[in-house]
Parts: C-alpha cells; sequence; structure tokens
C-alpha cells in the first residue's frame, strides 16, 4: 500500500508525523511530499530522515511565486509523481494542487483543514477530493466532513506529547518564568492582509524584568526586539516543551496561538484575523484574540503572576476527555482506502 503525504508548512508536519510513523510501521509505503518554503526543507530533513521525501514545487513569498512555482507547476509535478507511483491514497491539509492531480489520475485523497474561512479555496479542494475534513465549526454536507478535536491536537495532546523540562538548560530558563512570543512573517499567504512583525512595534512595552524567548519567522528584523530577548534559531529541538513550560504565549500568527492554548497556557493571539478554529479555544477561556497592541496591559499582567500548574495538567485533562484522538481518526479514514 503507496500513501503521499503533502505538507506545505511546519503547522502540517506536525499534523502529519505521528501518522505517517503509524502508518510506516502497519506496512504502508510512505512518500512526503514537502513545498521548498522557508525552513521546511530543513525540518523535513531532520524529522522525516527516514522516510521518502521530495521537494515539490517552491514559495518565496510573491504573490507571482506563490501562483506558479507553488500552484501551477506544483500540479504538473504531482501529476507526474502519481503516474509514476501509483499512490493508493493521498493525504494533505489544503492542497488544490494535490487534490487537482488527484481527481484527474482517480486517485483517491482526503484532506484535514481547519480554515473555513478561505472559502474559495475549500469549495475547489472539497470539488476534487473525496473527503475534506474539519473540526465542529463548519456544517457537515456533500464531500464535507466532521473530526472532534482541532488539528494541532494530534501531536499535543496528552497522549501523545509530554514536555522535557531538560530543554530549558540550554536557553538558561526557569519553569513557568518566561514568556514566548511568535512573530510571523506576512509574506506567506495566509498573513498578506496583516502588518507585518506586530508584535515589535510594542515589545519595548513589555515587562523589561521579564524573560522572553523569541520565535522570530522574518530573521531580518532581530533589531527591532528588545536586545535581552532570546531568539531562537529555528529548527529548534523540542518547541513544544519550551512552549509548554512558558507562563504566557504571545504569538502574531494563529497555530501556535492555539499551540500554546492546548498546552495549557494562557495564550493570546495578536493577529487581525478572525478564525472559527480560535474561537473553540476561546470558548474554553484559553485563548484570547487582542489585535495589534490591544493585549499589552494583559500581557504585562501576565508576566507579573504566578503560573497555575494545577489548571493546566486540568485543563489538558479536559480537553483529552471530550475531543477525538486525532491519529486514530486519520488512521480509521485512510484504512477506508485500503486495497
Amino acid at each position: 500500500m503507496k500513501i503521499l503525504i503533502d505538507i506545505k508548512h511546519p503547522a502540517q508536519l506536525n499534523l502529519f508525523k505521528g501518522l505517517a510513523y503509524e502508518l510506516k510501521q502497519s506496512g504502508w509505503n510512505v512518500t512526503v511530499c514537502y513545498l521548498g518554503r522557508g525552513k521546511l526543507p530543513k525540518i523535513i530533513e531532520r524529522e522525516y530522515y527516514d522516510f521518502d521525501s521530495i521537494q515539490v514545487g517552491e514559495s518565496h513569498g510573491s504573490k507571482w511565486s506563490i501562483f506558479w512555482q507553488g500552484n501551477v507547476l506544483r500540479t504538473i509535478r504531482f501529476f507526474s509523481l502519481i503516474r509514476k507511483n501509483k499512490y493508493n491514497i493521498c493525504v494533505a491539509a489544503s492542497s488544490a494542487p494535490l487534490a487537482f492531480a488527484c481527481y484527474f489520475s482517480k486517485t483517491p485523497i482526503i484532506q484535514f483543514y481547519d480554515d473555513p474561512e478561505r472559502k474559495r479555496i475549500n469549495s475547489i479542494n472539497a470539488f476534487f477530493s473525496n473527503k475534506l475534513f474539519f473540526p465542529p465549526i463548519v456544517k457537515a454536507e456533500g464531500k464535507i466532513a466532521i473530526f472532534n478535536c482541532l488539528k494541532e491536537w494530534s501531536y499535543l495532546s496528552p497522549s501523545k506529547f509530554t514536555a522535557n523540562s531538560n530543554v530549558l538548560t540550554e536557553y538558561n530558563l526557569e519553569k513557568y518564568n518566561y514568556i514566548f512570543v511568535r512573530e510571523v512573517s506576512n509574506k506567506s499567504f495566509n498573513y498578506y492582509d496583516q502588518q507585518d512583525a506586530i508584535i515589535s512595534t510594542f515589545a519595548s512595552e513589555i515587562d523589561s524584568n521579564t524573560n522572553v524567548i523569541l520565535s522570530l519567522e522574518d530573521k531580518s528584523y532581530a533589531g527591532k526586539y528588545p536586545k535581552n530577548w532570546i531568539i531562537l534559531q529555528e529548527p529548534v529541538d523540542d518547541i513544544h516543551s519550551l512552549i509548554y513550560f512558558a507562563k504566557l504565549v504571545l504569538s502574531s500568527g494563529d497555530s501556535m496561538a492555539r499551540e500554546g492554548a492546548m498546552l495549557g497556557v494562557p495564550s493570546i493571539y495578536c493577529g487581525i484575523r478572525q478564525m472559527k478554529a480560535n474561537e473553540v479555544l476561546i470558548r474554553e477561556g484559553a485563548l484570547t484574540h487582542l489585535p495589534l497592541k490591544s493585549g499589552l496591559d494583559s500581557i504585562n499582567k501576565y508576566a507579573d503572576a504566578e503560573f497555575d500548574e494545577s489548571h493546566q495538567t486540568n485543563f489538558r485533562k479536559h480537553l483529552e476527555s471530550k475531543w477525538d484522538n486525532m491519529l486514530d481518526f486519520m488512521n480509521t479514514q485512510i484504512n477506508i482506502y485500503k486495497k
């Protein structure tokens, strides 16, 4: 049995990593395709070193590059790979080029996504895919189906992730005594309409006595942040343990804000996108959406507060009791197409 998994950014890498290993252990021949974008090829090389991995297309941030290299040329390459390798099924998270190639080569494809706000691309993916799965933030109809959790849960649930405090030693940090900051670039498709480097505009107003580690997507902005902030050099070993032991996660990107919340850390999303996936965690009281600089008072409040470890543990148990095991769910859906 052959399966192709397509990965376009690091969040998808984490989504499918456990799945890829489980499928391989059960006898599947797994091929991982990835988009040549930013640090992703280097991360794939490290995290999927024992899989067949193939770069398919690339993106350099411009709209032309995204359209031509990241979509048109990717589609052509996928046709070639499918024709050559005859995969039994393909899996992705919003990959229109792969869905298009699968549709016309009569190869099953299922996708797992969490952004219903992208209506145009979702309609394309739904039309060309066998199934397009979302969290319970949309109505199930036609080819649209539901998984009962958020996609990050596949690698962050208590059954899949245990934090390791040894990672703190490298950065001279103490448990629950620092803020984890993630600053995304607006050069990617999701953030074109967002001000670039949002957090840099108010970073100097964050309590200067607070330890801060910064995951900075565009390192050319490094000089815009306080000199005492620790800028991580990605890829980082065990970045989710660094998030887990923070007292606050502040992120201008939505994915890492949700990751912090699922790890039981108070999380503030300061980006501008209104997202239904975020609302799931906002209703749980784990995530706050405070766009741009509006969360500064809350940030400094958390910086001064003691962290509640028992709440972190209990909240994660609470999510585990009500949400699906995402890996089991994906595995079940894939094996429907096993021949």
